[in-house]
């Protein structure tokens, strides 16, 4: 087994394990829950049929919602998102080189008035790379990807590991 030097970057020591996939009452118990704002209820005409509807937003929505009280508004197209940080690497996408790229995104969605039950409820969105997303996934779906995305940095740990003692012995002559 390969020792994991003292001084090497956090990003590169191992993240805690899920014991097993969570269920949803324990899901809650990995980190501490940051407090939430109270829920936003807001008024909206909707454009296919002229009514005005009422909305509560889902605790902690990040979304203002202006432009959806401003103007007459799809009831399909109401979203709510809890955003948290974004990450950004380097990637090379085309012959210009790297380039600024955000990666490994979450985000909590829901979209109230849905005709997919399942989007009507609060779901995770993982973005992987800009613009590409795993949608709708409830606790234990989000649980799944967690423990698929570990294995895969243990992966990338090894190949660390490998690359650093391959450095170590000297550059390898073509």
């Amino acid at each position: 087994m390969n020792a994991m030097p003292a001084d090497l970057p956090r990003v590169f020591h191992p993240e805690p394990k899920l014991a097993a996939v969570p269920t949803q009452p324990t899901a809650k118990t990995r980190e501490t829950l940051p407090a939430e704002a109270p829920a936003r209820t807001w008024s909206f005409i909707d454009s296919t049929s002229d009514k005005l509807l009422h909305h509560t937003c889902m605790p902690g929505c990040t979304n203002n919602h202006e432009d959806d009280r401003e103007t007459p508004t799809h009831p399909h197209d109401i979203t709510c998102n809890r955003d948290f940080p974004d990450l950004s690497l380097p990637v090379t996408t085309d012959s210009t080189g790297p380039g600024k790229c955000r990666v490994m995104g979450v985000s909590i969605q829901q979209r109230p008035f849905s005709d997919l039950i399942h989007e009507r409820v609060p779901h995770a969105v993982v973005e992987l790379i800009e613009d590409a997303h795993v949608e709708g996934l409830d606790p234990d779906g989000l649980a799944t990807v967690i423990l698929t995305l570990e294995a895969q940095l243990k992966q990338m740990r090894d190949v660390h590991a490998q690359l650093t003692a391959l450095r170590a012995q000297g550059r390898v002559e073509l």
